[in-house]
């Protein structure tokens, strides 16, 4: 039989945020997690400026920073339409 490990300690977090923190609001996690967006899409930006102006020799780190910002915003709007999702089922309960 096929031992399978713990899925949390073998999967990467995109954010880098400690989950283990308990005095951390959610609100300040979204907070947080819509920064580190913003500064993923600022970092491409960035990159695809200097690209098109010839300042970037090697192409590959131009593309990963894209990549890693197109990843986090596609992330960012799955979360929030579950959590859309989730207000709207628990608004729907009957009290």
């Amino acid at each position: 039989m096929i031992k399978i490990g713990n899925v949390e300690s073998s999967s990467k977090n995109i954010f880098n945020t400690n989950l283990k923190k308990t005095n951390e609001s959610f609100s300040d996690f979204l907070k947080e997690s819509v920064g580190k967006v913003n500064q993923y899409e600022v970092e491409s930006e960035k990159m695809d400026n200097l690209a098109a102006i010839g300042q970037i020799d090697n192409m590959h780190e131009t593309m990963i920073a894209s990549g890693k910002s197109e990843i986090a915003l596609q992330f960012m709007l799955e979360v929030k339409s579950k959590v859309l999702d989730a207000y709207n089922q628990i608004m729907r309960l009957q009290v």
